[in-house]
C-alpha cells in the first residue's frame, strides 16, 4: 500500500505506529499524535466546512475555536486537534454537515 508522503512535517517521523486514512489516502502516523497534526504534516490547511458551508483552518489547537472540526470514522464533527489517531481510523475533511442538514429529535 502506497501512503501520502508527509512532507510539512517540523521534525521528522520518528517512528509510524500505525496507518490512518485522510480523504481516502493511506498515511503513516506515530502513537500520541492528534488527527490535527497528521493533516497538518501533509500541508492541508483548509480542514473544515463550518455551519455556514465556509471552508476554515485550524485556528487555536486546543479544541476551544472549533475551526478544525472533521469526520472520522463516519461521525461528524470531531475535534482534529484534540482526537488522537488510531491504527485504520477514516478521516475526512471539509464534509461536515451544516446546522440546517441536522435532525433535532
Amino acid at each position: 500500500m502506497h501512503c501520502q508522503e508527509r512532507t510539512f512535517d517540523i521534525q521528522p517521523l520518528a517512528q509510524a505506529d500505525m496507518t490512518v486514512h485522510i480523504n481516502g489516502q493511506a498515511v503513516i502516523a506515530a502513537i500520541g499524535e492528534t488527527v490535527l497534526s497528521v493533516i497538518q504534516s501533509l500541508g492541508v490547511r483548509q480542514i473544515a466546512r463550518n455551519d455556514h458551508d465556509q471552508i476554515t483552518g485550524a485556528y487555536c489547537g486546543m479544541g476551544v475555536c472549533q475551526c478544525c472540526l472533521v469526520k472520522i470514522n463516519g461521525r461528524h464533527k470531531r475535534r482534529a486537534c484534540q482526537t488522537v489517531v488510531r491504527d485504520g481510523m477514516q478521516i475526512e475533511t471539509q464534509v461536515n454537515r451544516i446546522t440546517a442538514q441536522e435532525v433535532v429529535v
